[in-house]
């Protein structure tokens, strides 16, 4: 089972041109797809809605999409009529397997008045895999600010300790609203313990919010979440994310992208890698891959 993260960067890639195919064709190959920074109804007049023709590349696939920054960008008419539409920038969760359920939940922001600071957040989906029911959280953290980072770090420990305990989109039978099958016949939905979160966390890994996540713990004082990518590539240096020269001056890198398994998945996890060769973002995409046999 392959699984990969990718912060697309509205699809403007690092030559600065919109091209969507690439995109998806740099994913393609994955069974779980965890995509940042897609976008609807923005300055991109070549697909106005991203979800959807993102999800028209990758017709194999199902798929959830929610956004942390949704303002009104809706047209009045002349005879009165509201044409309404959102503008959002947000997370999209692709599987080859349905994906059972989906939550999503705003993450901690603190307030800056002098440098630009959006509202971000974190995509849960229970997805139905050949590894049994498994939560993936798809995340974006902000990237302003450290103490930013690290409330939200805290909201996604709690989240990845509680969900379990709170069970799935419902559960006991239809009750006071029996005349409808709210669960259309379907069993009450699993909400695992085993977890993946992914995504683009803003931080280093030497960083106070990195640390938050990797050493918290779970049960007996095991540890709660492990980076794949230590676990596989303890030296070699490869960034996630390069600056554009012509935007920022002379050109930054960084490991910003993250994928953390609770601790039962380690075992299954056979490899972690970073495509370097993937050019539709500022970001490369995070490959890991899961044992199933």
């Amino acid at each position: 089972m392959k699984i990969v993260s990718y912060n697309i960067h509205y699809a403007i890639g690092k030559d600065d041109r919109y091209d969507l195919q690439r995109v998806t064709t740099a994913v393609a190959a994955a069974d779980i797809i965890a995509l940042q920074e897609v976008e609807r109804y923005y300055d991109t007049p070549q697909s106005p809605s991203q979800p959807e023709d993102i999800a028209a590349l990758l017709p194999e696939h199902y798929w959830v999409y929610d956004a942390s920054f949704d303002i009104d960008c809706s047209e009045r008419q002349a005879d009165g009529r509201i044409i309404n539409r959102r503008r959002q920038h947000g997370q999209m969760l692709l599987s080859r397997w349905p994906i059972i359920a989906k939550r999503y939940f705003a993450l901690p922001r603190v307030y800056i008045d002098n440098e630009f600071n959006m509202q971000m957040g974190v995509l849960e989906g229970i997805i139905d895999t050949p590894l049994g029911a498994l939560r993936i959280y798809n995340v974006h953290f902000g990237s302003v600010s450290s103490e930013e980072r690290q409330q939200q770090a805290d909201r996604v420990l709690e989240l990845v300790r509680e969900a379990p305990s709170q069970g799935g989109a419902w559960s006991g039978p239809n009750g006071e609203f029996s005349e409808r099958d709210w669960c259309v016949g379907n069993p009450e939905p699993p909400m695992p313990a085993t977890a993946i979160v992914l995504g683009d966390f803003n931080m280093q890994p030497d960083s106070r919010e990195y640390q938050m996540l990797c050493d918290a713990k779970g049960v007996s004082d095991t540890a709660l979440l492990i980076d794949v990518w230590a676990l596989f590539n303890p030296e070699r240096q490869v960034m996630s994310w390069h600056s554009n020269p012509s935007k920022r001056g002379p050109q930054a890198c960084a490991l910003l992208d993250y994928c953390l398994v609770t601790e039962a998945l380690t075992t299954r996890t056979s490899a972690c890698w970073i495509d370097e060769a993937a050019a539709g973002s500022d970001h490369q995409p995070l490959w890991a891959e899961f044992d199933v046999s």
